[in-house]
């Protein structure tokens, strides 16, 4: 509905819910008050740019656009920090209210807003304009003077949201931190690993990566080389445990997120003045978890001229450009989060840490859960928390059942249980004006380590901070990434305090004159596999390396070349398919399928035409991952069976499925890693050699096509098998056909996939999470930021509005458009315009 201007009377409004189901009542809601006019301008592409008089005034028109492009939404974001989505949703959704129950985002929430109200209260004051605009909306809603929007109808969940409080944006804020802090995933996966097939830590490290490529070593500069064992042989073996127990289909407690980001020094840029580059790949979800946004007040004389991304249900820009610097961030994986084995006492009222007695502090929290007729059900969990060392986790929101895991119960601390100021550091980083301010504001950022790549018009930077504990000489005992912790060893407890600065990754101008980001460890300490032998301890999982080694040798390439890079070559980068796993299997591949008339290994495969002519087509295939080809399909059918053959029977069938469901990547860093000798135990995975495993793998894939196309010679193409899904909470409108994507697991432009099904092999591999959006920042003359962008789906989760899924197509053909921001550019763009009147 377009809007012209609000009524003033609107002011007065007493806001409240109406109707079931609601959320936990709420407290500090604050009144709709802009002090002076606001004026939000829609432009073409559905970005809300806001522009104010003051400060307040932008955060208060901001959290107004939000609420009206994404109110509903935005409410499933405060139920998933409430823990009260089973509410709304059902059954499927009670372990994730159980988890947010047990690691109560709204305690800490409030405990994060009191922490801001006490040391930055100017900061306060903008949060709480921002939820007074979503009040306003919601007012509008109340008073009929705007329609409900898409779920809150009569027709749908019919109620409108109570009014929000002032803490339920920091509540969602420690949600969204604890998923970039998620480690916890990974360590019930090597735990199970650990237990399960215990033999094959002998043969592998499950931590090696694909590519030694490690950005936070400054390479004039390189640490000696490490050894590089076959296995983590240091690793101490754990009795068997029975695989059956691990389900087929694995269920992740929180997913953490990739993505890939880079800048490249005015040096080599054709205008003398920096790029920096960012895609954050996040869960694909309709609508998308991000907000495009501008906010200014600085041509009123305000702080703020900032534009870019915000997650959705949170204020301030954390992804995007000021009008002086530029910046984008990957999830940086340090390893923030611990698991002990512990056993309480027979009335579970302590439980027994380091020698010490400490007791155990029970709460119950009631679920509530709707069932298909509408009705409703109550069931009361026990939450078990140990002040001062975490929580124990219910065995209702495990992933895998506790036996697996743990001989008793399993206590889980995470830095962010103490009181933080993310939304502190955010608006901080929306407000700097050089990189020492950038600096300074993410030296405020304690939960959701990132690695920040920012630029101003002179100076391009690598940064990191977050509280990660020191956990002392990792040599001292085993690192906690297998969540095998001696609960009675004091010193497990975090007793050292937190990493100092030195210890964390950072440069500054390098010499090379380009710094890059991909999830990669930082420091190379599991090149080797094992971390246990390094001079700190700063985390074990990592990506494999594949988008890390083809940026670094994409921006070698670019600077080789000699000619000035400009942003046709970062849009280019941004866009690139080029397998590097590729370069790994076909050569070997060829080899092996040449080799058949003469190699008795390969015997059983002399005259197969079919795998003669599927060999050729990858030899001579590009190694781009194009949806419009036939080779990605091949390709990718070969590497999957042949990872499965190589190292299902050693980790079993059971914890095969569920790794590579959660991480498509991982057992493809290993194929790599098998193919190329960096494990040296080969036989153990390929025990008549790898031409034969390679083989046996194309013979697979040759069954595997017929099976899906009729023949191995049928005009099949990666878009038939391979598309980008778009999950949603709310069957319906939002619920969007997959699309056609370029791009794989090792990409840049990254499209990952499981191929199978427990032992099944797909019958197409859908992508769930890549890049949420692609953008390239580039200075003017003046050294004013200058974006160019895609993104998914679009900025209103109204499916009846134009901008619901208008840059879909756009996002998916990776096509730039520029992002708006001097104040000629958006008026010159605008759709719609909402004006809101100062109060009276």
């Amino acid at each position: 509905m377009k809007l012209s201007s609000i009524s003033a009377s609107l002011l007065t409004l007493v806001l409240t819910g109406c109707s079931d189901p609601t959320t936990t009542k709420n407290e500090s809601i604050p009144l709709p008050h802009p002090n002076g006019g606001v004026e939000i301008s829609i432009d073409d592409m559905g970005v809300a740019h806001i522009y104010a008089e003051s400060d307040e005034d932008a955060f208060f028109g901001a959290g107004y656009s939000m609420a009206t492009d994404r109110l509903f939404q935005m409410e499933l974001f405060r139920r998933r920090a409430h823990g009260t989505r089973a509410e709304l949703f059902g059954s499927d959704f009670v372990s994730d209210d159980i988890g947010a129950r047990a690691f109560n985002f709204v305690k800490l929430g409030k405990a994060d807003e009191n922490r801001v109200r006490n040391e930055n209260p100017e900061h306060a004051k903008l949060i709480d304009a921002w939820t007074a605009g979503i009040n306003r909306r919601i007012g509008e809603l109340t008073n009929g003077a705007a329609p409900r929007p898409y779920g809150l109808r009569e027709s749908e969940f019919n109620f409108i949201p109570e009014p929000w409080a002032t803490f339920e944006a920091y509540a969602i804020g420690k949600l969204l931190g604890f998923g970039m802090s998620n480690n916890l995933d990974s360590d019930i996966l090597a735990t199970a690993l650990t237990r399960i097939a215990p033999e094959s830590l002998t043969h592998f490290s499950p931590l090696m990566p694909a590519h030694d490529i490690f950005p936070g070593i400054d390479p004039a500069n390189p640490p000696s080389p490490k050894p590089n064992p076959s296995a983590g042989s240091n690793l101490p073996l754990i009795p068997k445990a029975n695989a059956a127990w691990m389900p087929h289909h694995y269920k992740p407690i929180m997913n953490a997120t990739g993505s890939n980001n880079w800048a490249v020094a005015g040096k080599h840029t054709a205008n003398g003045k920096p790029f920096v580059c960012g895609d954050p790949h996040q869960a694909l979800t309709s609508p998308s978890r991000f907000y495009a946004l501008h906010m200014n007040s600085a041509d009123n004389g305000g702080t703020l001229d900032v534009a870019g991304f915000s997650f959705i249900g949170t204020p301030t820009v954390q992804l995007g450009h000021n009008a002086s610097v530029g910046w984008t961030a990957t999830t940086n994986f340090a390893d923030v989060m611990d698991l002990w084995d512990v056993k309480p006492d027979a009335d579970f009222n302590t439980v027994s840490l380091g020698g010490k007695s400490i007791n155990i502090e029970k709460r119950d929290e009631v679920i509530r859960v709707r069932n298909a007729d509408g009705t409703f059900e109550e069931s009361t969990i026990e939450i078990a928390d140990v002040p001062g060392y975490g929580v124990i986790l219910p065995d209702e929101m495990l992933p895998v059942p506790r036996a697996l895991l743990a001989d008793g119960r399993l206590l889980f601390n995470w830095t962010g249980f103490e009181a933080s100021k993310e939304s502190v550091a955010y608006l901080d980083l929306d407000r700097a004006k050089n990189i020492d301010e950038v600096h300074a504001a993410i030296d405020q950022l304690d939960v959701g380590a990132i690695n920040l790549v920012a630029a101003d018009a002179i100076e391009i930077s690598y940064y990191v901070h977050a509280r990660v504990p020191n956990r002392g000489n990792p040599a001292a005992r085993p690192m906690p990434w297998r969540a095998i912790t001696d609960p009675e060893d004091p010193a497990s407890y975090w007793t050292n305090g937190d990493l100092p600065a030195d210890k964390f990754p950072r440069r500054r101008n390098p010499a090379e004159g380009y710094l890059f980001s991909a999830n990669t460890d930082p420091w190379g300490f599991t090149q080797d596999g094992v971390v246990e032998n390094d001079p700190w301890y700063f985390g074990a999982f990592y990506a494999r390396g594949f988008r890390g080694q083809r940026i670094h040798d994409s921006l070698e390439n670019l600077i080789a070349g000699g000619k000035p890079i400009d942003r046709n070559a970062m849009e280019t980068m941004q866009r690139d398919i080029k397998s590097q796993l590729a370069d790994v299997v076909v050569p070997r591949l060829k080899q092996a399928v040449d080799s058949i008339e003469i190699d008795p290994t390969l015997a059983m495969y002399k005259g197969r035409a079919d795998l003669a002519l599927l060999a050729a087509k990858l030899t001579s295939w590009n190694r781009e991952m194009q949806r419009d080809a036939a080779e990605p399909v091949i390709f990718n059918a070969v590497c999957a069976f042949a990872a499965k053959r190589a190292f299902e029977p050693a980790v079993t069938e059971a914890l095969f499925s569920a790794i590579q469901g959660e991480s498509p990547e991982y057992f493809l860093g290993h194929l790599s890693n098998l193919l190329s000798g960096r494990i040296n135990d080969v036989t153990y995975f390929a025990p008549q050699g790898t031409p034969l495993l390679l083989v046996a793998a194309l013979d697979d894939a040759s069954a595997w096509i017929k099976e899906q196309f009729g023949s191995v010679d049928a005009a099949f193409k990666l878009r038939d098998v391979h598309r980008a899904s778009f999950r949603t909470d709310y069957d319906g409108s939002w619920t969007v056909e997959s699309i056609a994507v370029n791009g794989g697991a090792d990409t840049i432009n990254v499209s990952p996939a499981a191929f199978f099904d427990g032992s099944k092999a797909r019958s197409s591999f859908e992508s769930t999470e890549m890049s949420l959006y692609r953008m390239v920042t580039g200075f003017a003359d003046d050294g004013t930021p200058e974006a160019t962008l895609n993104f998914a789906r679009g900025n209103s989760a109204e499916p009846d509005s134009a901008h619901f899924g208008d840059q879909e197509q756009p996002w998916a053909d990776v096509i730039y458009q520029k992002l708006a921001f001097r104040r000629a550019e958006v008026e010159a763009r605008e759709s719609n315009r909402i004006a809101i009147p100062p109060t009276p």
